[in-house]
């Protein structure tokens, strides 16, 4: 195993055009069915009564849609921006879920369930169980989507919440289709077994044009969004590697006084002639003048490495400041 895949700058081209293509059809979806379907205009402008068309679930959607929006309104966006921020913040829900399900796919913690959509063997298996569902719009694969989301859910809160405003909507079958062609490329068939992939998609979901565009207009961020944006840097394995390898890895290798097996360490920085300590013993103190020493010979010194007391791995705490897609935390 050792040092894990590095995603050269082809794939990571992939993930992007995937991830920006996968942006917009959702945006688009979702901006259709806004005005179309729940009177909410793009501008902002909402219809003082839903339409006569909506069913009791649809009307108790729009409720809930207008409220977001509104609530967006509140913070001081202008009624345009909430709605781009809705649409925004409802295609990066639905596209993490989707990449979520094929990062669990590729690690056998949930059966095929999109990777070839309504023929994936998780649905087929659903459908068997429940052979009324060939009546409905799309022989209940949302339903069954759902089902895996709130199953999952029950470990994995934040993500798959469905109560969370911004997976009020689901795209049309249109939509739908376009997603899981974008997600289930031939070229994009590697990444998923990733764990930095989810961290990719977080980074360029976001485009080039729209960070150029906002540090054009200030010099600044304007609001946390921007913050976020203009500030936002992925961080690629083998720096990850390199900083927990040196810091929790240096803890647990100094209270293993260098006998472990339970971590690679492939970065781990190590002096040739490192003495432990025991506990209660002091390193003894140098009467040698080593500023003429070469860095050849100050490497090949002893250090004297202080004793560590020994830790269950489980009661070490360790402090992400700003753990994004936790790509430190996997590791």
């Amino acid at each position: 195993e050792g040092v894990g895949t590095v995603m050269d700058k082809s794939t990571r081209n992939n993930i992007q055009r995937a991830t920006q293509s996968a942006r917009r059809l959702l945006e688009e979806a979702y901006q259709e069915q806004l005005e179309g379907t729940y009177d909410i205009l793009l501008d902002g402008s909402v219809a003082e009564r839903a339409g006569s068309h909506l069913s009791d679930q649809r009307m108790l959607i729009r409720e809930k849609l207008v409220a977001a929006v509104g609530h967006k309104r509140s913070t001081g966006l202008s009624a345009k921006e909430a709605v781009d921020a809705y649409l925004r913040e409802a295609a990066f829900t639905t596209l993490n879920r989707f990449v979520a399900l094929k990062m669990l796919e590729a690690r056998d913690l949930v059966q095929e369930c999109i990777s070839k959509g309504e023929d994936s063997i998780g649905f087929k298996e659903f459908t068997a169980l429940a052979p009324g569902l060939v009546a409905v719009e799309d022989k209940g694969y949302r339903l069954y989507i759902e089902t895996l989301f709130d199953e999952i859910g029950q470990e994995v809160k934040v993500l798959f919440d469905r109560r969370d405003v911004a997976s009020l909507l689901w795209p049309d079958r249109q939509a739908l289709l376009e997603l899981l062609g974008v997600l289930n490329a031939p070229e994009l068939a590697s990444v998923w077994a990733e764990d930095e992939t989810i961290g990719w998609v977080y980074q360029y979901f976001n485009g080039d044009e729209e960070r150029t565009q906002m540090r054009a207009e200030s010099q600044a961020p304007r609001n946390s969004r921007e913050l976020a944006v203009r500030n936002q840097f992925f961080t690629p394995r083998y720096v990850v590697q390199f900083l927990t390898d040196n810091t929790l890895g240096r803890t647990w290798y100094e209270m293993m006084q260098g006998e472990t097996k339970l971590a690679h360490l492939d970065y781990l920085v190590r002096r040739p002639n490192e003495v432990f300590l025991a506990d209660g013993e002091f390193a003894p103190e140098s009467e040698k003048d080593d500023s003429e020493l070469s860095q050849e010979e100050l490497l090949q010194q002893t250090v004297h490495v202080p004793f560590r007391a020994k830790k269950d791995p489980r009661d070490l705490r360790i402090l992400d400041p700003a753990c994004g897609s936790g790509h430190f935390l996997l590791y």
